[in-house]
């Protein structure tokens, strides 16, 4: 295979450097993936700006990737050529919460990377057992959007979506437009979406939303009771991490209802109350990641054509030019929502 590879090593932040690295052979049950594919998320911005905790540079980014297996090591079932996803939740297996099946929490996991180097690079090599198949209908570049969707339908396995629960969906970006597409596939009606974006709003009205609302200047709590009928959401999913959407989104729910947390969030929640948790009885669900198990679901639904990836890759950029990719995700993230680069 030669004796290098290219990688995008972020050796500060905003500091990219494009440098080759010596090239891994695969280990016992392992594999070496050529990557097609990686798309770029909030994680890895905030990777690259420094902002996220506990990054120690230099690293790789990127762990939303798709690509061809180029080589297997001894013991190892997958085969030369075979088209993959990558799970980028490196898991140790032997802790509490493995041996629960919640490779997610696990006290030593790693993320693909943030905790090690990741999928910005021309090749990984890993234990096969992070590599799921494709089928030959899934191009590569949609695929590194599966990875998304996996940890969506993660979320709403949290939280039962039945047909006929009004469902809110706070924020419309990559992951808002799939919970939005997700819940939509429940059965969930009405189903409201709610962005500042008016393109943002089109495509979630294509996915499926009933109702679509730009927040700017309106009491999205009142309407959301209006249209409910006076009754509040069965479900709302906060996708926006904003800290001060708390309180109407527990304001918007039903007695009974149920706040998904599915946005990542660091700052705190200036004036918050239990008080409406105690009166309406509301369960307040937390989500994080995925487990292996949500990939072939989410493979299933890309395959069947019932979510449609099309339109989700707003910018595409060759490996070389991955500096100029962060830079302009950093200048607008409104514009985008996923960024691609391609080696």
């Amino acid at each position: 295979m030669g004796a290098s590879t290219r990688a995008a090593v972020l050796a500060a932040p905003r500091r990219f450097e494009v440098a080759a690295r010596p090239r891994r052979g695969p280990g016992r049950g392992e594999a070496v993936v050529r990557i097609a594919a990686s798309a770029v998320c909030h994680t890895d911005l905030a990777i690259y700006a420094g902002s996220h905790p506990g990054v120690r540079y230099p690293v790789v980014p990127g762990h939303e990737a798709a690509g061809v297996v180029e080589a297997v090591g001894p013991g190892s079932r997958i085969a030369v050529g075979t088209r993959v996803v990558i799970n980028p939740i490196i898991a140790c297996g032997s802790c509490d919460c493995c041996g629960r099946g919640d490779e997610n929490l696990c006290r030593h996991a790693g993320l693909l990377g943030r905790e090690m180097d990741g999928s910005l690079a021309e090749r990984v090599a890993l234990p096969e057992r992070y590599l799921h198949p494709l089928p030959d209908g899934i191009g590569l570049e949609a695929a590194t959007l599966i990875e998304t969707l996996a940890t969506v339908l993660h979320a709403q396995r949290r939280v039962r979506i039945d047909p006929g629960d009004s469902v809110v969906v706070l924020g419309q970006g990559a992951t808002g437009l799939l919970h939005t597409r997700v819940a939509k596939l429940a059965g969930a009606g009405p189903l409201v979406a709610i962005s500042r974006s008016a393109w943002k709003r089109d495509r979630a009205r294509r996915l499926g939303a009933d109702v679509v609302i730009d927040p700017s200047g309106r009491d999205i709590v009142t309407e959301v009771q209006a249209l409910t009928t006076g009754r509040g959401a069965d479900v709302v999913i906060d996708t926006a991490g904003d800290p001060g959407l708390l309180s109407p989104a527990m304001d918007m729910l039903r007695p009974g209802g149920a706040l998904v947390l599915y946005a990542i969030s660091h700052e705190p929640v200036p004036g918050f109350t239990i008080f409406p948790m105690y009166w309406k009885e509301l369960t307040l669900v937390g989500s994080r990641a995925l487990i292996p198990a949500d990939f072939e679901p989410a493979i299933r639904l890309v395959a069947a054509g019932a979510v449609d990836l099309d339109g989700f890759i707003t910018g595409s950029y060759p490996l070389h030019e991955v500096a100029a990719a962060f830079e302009a995700y950093e200048r607008d993230p409104a514009h985008v929502l996923r960024l691609l680069i391609v080696s």
